[in-house]
């Protein structure tokens, strides 16, 4: 999996089910040097700490971890921190 452009469409597979997503804004973690953090809007109950995966487009998946969360209408602003495989 490559490092997603923005208005990409994500799915994310989480607890409460499959989640469509849209990238909104790709950033370099700042606490892993590998990591890359990912601003997502999507719908759901998302809470930080939560684990979720992100699903490729060839069925592949990396785990996620939910930084943080801004609830803006009925979609959510949701940080997701990952190291993606080079």
């Amino acid at each position: 999996m490559r490092k997603p452009k923005i208005d990409q469409k994500l799915k994310l597979l989480t607890d409460f089910g499959e989640i469509d997503a849209i990238c909104a804004e790709v950033l370099d973690d700042p606490v892993t040097s590998e990591g890359v953090l990912l601003k997502v809007m999507a719908r759901g109950p998302f809470e930080t700490g939560q684990q979720c995966w992100i699903v490729d487009r060839d069925g592949s998946k990396i785990g996620a971890t939910v930084e943080d969360v801004l609830k803006l209408t009925i979609d959510s602003e949701v940080t997701l921190s990952t190291v993606l495989p080079a």
